[in-house]
């Protein structure tokens, strides 16, 4: 899964059209007294108006689409998911639920105009994911197509609140499934889908008596206590803070390709490891080459699809955890204690973080975040080649974040990252990826290959 900005889309030449979601009327919104998710409702506390959060999505068809068709696929979609179907108020600090039925929400086709330009239909695309993706408001996600002769793209943001990578992973395999259903006039393939807003239910029914002597808790306790009070930082300084927040750069290296993923993986299973550990031990070897580092610290999120119910079910299905570990002289060594802290930290990501943080007393956040995910296990991931398949995410402001996401999929390991956008961070940030570049090569045997870095 490449993460993109906006630039990395195909910007040629074409006509834009929003297919806008409603409810014609009020009457068929009911309150639900469900609550949101632990991490829905922290996200929609710290909600700030103007400041996206959304996930993207796009993919196209050859030629042109049949426009009842894709309305009935965008419409199937909304239906299949409660979670796309759930409207949030805030009142304070009390999140109030309000849900609307399958088949209440209607699509009207709005067309945006010809753009010729590529930097002008990139500002259009972003300005209307930013403003028409807001979680306090209904919809919070948004599809567009642009439309040019010999092809149709189709470009979807969703806020964060409602779905996760996972989610928006899967939307090209499901929305060209009920497309090509409704054109061949039969039902869609797809296995049922259960609902993320009893997922929050159980979550809350199995967390509410987490005490501060439960496991979960300590392993906080003893990441926060390594690192100062805080959560980690990035391992090499990206420099002073400074006072506003800069605009962060998202960037991506392709650290291999099929062959070498597979080489890669072999030799961490060699060695008592596999790739996801393989990775966190070349991120670690790199903090320790360039700073000195003994102890490797970081959070990271792992998914809470625990549950075979869950498994298609769009939703935020993510907890953060602690991962932490000596930074051994001997590689597997260092296989054996990344494995053993991820199968800690898997456990510990069940009980979401703003649960842990609440009783432990603790405001914090995440600073340096690094994620895993094998895009392999998506449906329909060995055909996002041939549609086209780009992954977005909305621009972010903040002097301190530095986030990785580790992706293996059909083509090879991809590293994205984001990180503050000063000339200190970059440079920092690409000394950094270097050496962990050059790391995974030397485990792989891969020849030494040039660190092209995507902007």
């Amino acid at each position: 899964m490449e993460i993109n900005d906006l630039g990395d889309l195909d910007l040629r030449p074409g006509r834009l059209t929003l297919w806008r979601i409603s409810v014609p009327g009020t009457a068929r919104w009911r309150p639900d007294p469900r609550r949101p998710s632990y991490v829905q409702e922290e996200h929609l506390r710290c909600f700030e108006n103007g400041r996206p959060t959304w996930l993207g999505v796009t993919f196209e068809w050859s030629g042109e689409v049949d426009t009842t068709a894709l309305s009935s696929a965008i419409l199937g979609w909304v239906d299949r998911h409660e979670a796309l179907r759930c409207r949030f108020d805030r009142d304070g600090t009390a999140i109030h639920l309000a849900t609307v039925g399958p088949g209440a929400a209607a699509l009207d086709l709005v067309e945006l105009g010809d753009y010729a330009d590529p930097g002008e239909l990139a500002r259009t695309l972003e300005d209307v994911f930013d403003t028409k993706t807001e979680p306090l408001s209904w919809p919070p996600h948004v599809f567009v197509t642009i439309s040019r002769p010999g092809c149709t793209t189709l470009v979807i943001a969703s806020d964060h609140s409602v779905t996760d990578a996972y989610s928006m992973a899967s939307v090209p395999y499901e929305i060209r499934e009920l497309y090509s259903a409704a054109i061949q006039g039969v039902a869609p393939r797809l296995a049922p889908a259960h609902s993320y807003l009893e997922y929050a239910v159980s979550e809350r029914a199995r967390v509410s008596d987490l005490t501060d002597g439960d496991p979960v808790i300590g392993h906080w306790r003893e990441l926060i206590a390594a690192t100062g009070g805080q959560l980690p930082d990035f391992p090499v300084s990206v420099g002073a803070l400074g006072g506003a927040a800069a605009l962060q750069q998202t960037r991506r290296i392709w650290l291999s390709d099929a062959e070498s993923a597979v080489r890669f993986d072999r030799a961490c299973r060699a060695q008592g490891g596999h790739t996801m550990a393989g990775m966190f031990a070349c991120l670690a070897l790199a903090g320790k080459a360039l700073g000195n580092q003994k102890k490797f610290h970081s959070v990271a999120p792992f998914h809470t699809r625990n549950a075979t119910r869950w498994k298609n079910s769009v939703g935020w299905y993510v907890g953060m955890s602690p991962v932490s570990f000596p930074v051994s002289d001997t590689f597997p060594d260092l296989l054996r204690s990344v494995g053993l802290e991820l199968k800690r930290a898997k456990e510990t990501a069940q009980v979401p973080f703003s649960k842990a943080m609440e009783v432990l007393g603790a405001a914090l956040r995440d600073r340096f975040m690094v994620s895993y995910m094998d895009d392999r296990v998506v449906p329909g991931s060995d055909c996002w080649a041939r549609w086209r398949t780009r992954f977005l995410i909305s621009r972010s402001n903040d002097p301190q974040e530095v986030y990785v996401w580790v992706s293996r999929s059909h083509d090879g390991i991809c590293l994205n990252f984001r990180h503050p956008g000063t000339p200190t961070a970059r440079s920092a940030v690409d000394r950094y990826f270097a050496e962990v570049t050059k790391l995974a090569n030397g485990i792989s045997g891969a020849l030494p290959r040039p660190v092209v870095v995507d902007d």
